[in-house]
């Protein structure tokens, strides 16, 4: 899926031919997304890790691997046996992005000073280091915003706009976007 940068996150700001994204998540977390998204499509049914890795194009190491840790994360549940496989352990409505996010990666920290260790040594002085805590927040509730079940209807050809998704962050208990 090819975002539109242009329209989506910067308006009135072209792309420069070339450019790449910033704020990229890794590669795990981008392959986490698209098992949860697979799991999502049919949450009550028990999948195999063998179906997983070839329904999503994914080597079977890599989502032995993911499924560990989103089992860990109680996001998924496993069952042993002939009949077992993974399923989500919640309905998809109830993880977002963001759980799913730090279920890989951790805590959101888009710069050191936002991380929980403090890691930067420019802190001191820094004339960012103040807002950038905030910035984080709200790139941490619009990934909490985003449900499974709102990246499967966007899959679907559900269109979201920006807007949609923003004015979600004021409500409580919004229901899903789809």
């Amino acid at each position: 899926m090819k975002i539109n940068t242009d329209l989506v996150f910067f308006p009135g700001i072209p792309l420069k031919p070339g450019a790449h994204c910033m704020l990229r998540i890794s590669k795990m977390t981008d392959y986490a997304l698209v098992i949860m998204n697979r799991l999502a499509k049919s949450p009550v049914q028990q999948q195999r890790m063998e179906e997983l890795a070839e329904a999503t194009k994914l080597g079977l190491p890599t989502v032995r691997k993911l499924m560990r840790q989103l089992v860990a994360a109680g996001l998924v549940r496993s069952e042993r046996g002939a009949k077992g496989g993974y399923q989500l352990a919640r309905l998809p409505e109830m993880i977002s992005i963001a759980q799913v996010v730090s279920a890989v990666e951790g805590p959101l920290a888009i710069t050191e000073c936002c991380d929980d260790d403090g890691g930067c040594e420019l802190t001191d002085g820094c004339e960012v280091a103040y807002h950038m805590p905030t910035i984080n927040e709200l790139i941490a509730q619009i990934l909490n915003t985003i449900s499974l079940t709102d990246m499967v209807g966007m899959g679907a050809g559900v269109h979201h706009n920006v807007q949609t998704i923003l004015s979600r962050l004021t409500e409580r208990n919004a229901p899903p976007l789809v």
